[in-house]
């Protein structure tokens, strides 16, 4: 709030500093350029500048809320105004503002084209969007409303895809870290998350769930990875029943269930070790890619169930069951 205050006092101030110059006439302009042509003094020329100082706040006042603060416009306009002195004719008799204007004009557009926008607009562009808001600020005060795009491209004989593609132009760059919504607190990019993809932060836990489920297995003696595998199909099969593994095993659906109660604890008690605490997965993971993490006590238990499947001829134990078609 203070800096507002402090801004809008030196604006003030400067408004009042500029209304001690008096408006020069015709012949004083002229006067004052041709002695600074004649004598080489270019003092002079501060006359002409501060006299007409005025009439770049007027102007400067047309752009106002096109992307650039009111403060940056005026000084935008006196480097236009000061670059008008130097090349004022005054053998032309005409009166010195009249050819600064169009300098001043030029300077502020310039500076609206190359400092608005992120992207650079091109002047010519400028000044269709400025044609475009001076016909719908006349607009909004004969009908007392805002004018539609139907309204705005009758008055100005042009297309209605033309009148878009110039207020286009004018659309404000916002920050994907900005912050929307009823509380303001979810920052843009939230809402622009492509759902088809998958999000890195989820891919990652997936990943080292993963890990961690293959190497608890390795963990586990042959009946009870064979119970679990099949209990949730983590060999890419349907998971099955109690009665359909036993049926399978040649045990009953008791016996089946104390080995899954026992297979269980043993992994949570591992996944309690790792601090991590979870179920077996239900989805699809084939368990030829069940590889244990080498490390510490995992890659002991994988170099056993290398050993054990040597042992028996050098084969890798299949745990890929195939169920027969039984209803529950």
């Amino acid at each position: 709030m203070s800096r507002r205050v402090e801004k809008d006092s030196c604006l003030g101030r400067y408004l009042s500093e500029i209304g001690v110059y008096s408006i020069l006439t015709k012949e004083q302009e002229m006067e004052i350029a041709r002695t600074a042509e004649l004598c080489g003094k270019r003092e002079d020329l501060n006359k002409l500048v501060e006299s007409n100082l005025s009439f770049v706040v007027k102007i400067a006042n047309e752009y106002r809320n096109m992307g650039l603060a009111f403060e940056d416009l005026l000084n935008e306009g006196n480097i236009g105004l000061i670059e008008a002195a130097q090349r004022y004719d005054h053998t032309k008799g005409t009166k010195f503002i009249t050819y600064a204007i169009w300098w001043v004009r030029k300077s502020i557009l310039k500076a609206l084209s190359d400092q608005s926008n992120l992207v650079r607009v091109p002047h010519y562009q400028m000044k269709k969007v400025k044609k475009v808001r001076e016909t719908e600020a006349i607009l909004s005060r004969e009908l007392g409303r805002r004018p539609g795009r139907e309204e705005l491209s009758s008055r100005l004989d042009s297309s209605i895809s033309k009148i878009d593609e110039i207020l286009m132009t004018r659309l404000r760059e916002v920050s994907l870290d900005d912050k929307v919504g009823r509380e303001r607190s979810i920052p843009i990019s939230d809402y622009l998350v492509d759902d088809a993809s998958i999000s890195p932060e989820d891919e990652l836990l997936r990943v080292e769930s993963e890990d961690l489920v293959r190497a608890a297995m390795f963990m586990l003696n042959d009946q009870e990875k064979t119970v679990i595998v099949s209990r949730f199909g983590m060999a890419g099969d349907p998971a099955l029943t109690l009665k359909e593994i036993g049926e399978i095993m040649g045990l009953s659906r008791e016996r089946i269930r104390q080995i899954e109660a026992q297979a269980k604890k043993k992994l949570r008690r591992i996944f309690a070790m790792n601090k991590y605490v979870s179920s077996p997965p239900r989805g699809p993971a084939p368990f030829e890619a069940m590889v244990p993490l080498r490390t510490g006590r995992r890659a002991e238990a994988a170099g056993a169930w290398r050993r054990r499947s040597s042992a028996a001829g050098g084969a890798r134990p299949a745990l890929r069951l195939v169920t027969k078609p039984t209803s529950h």
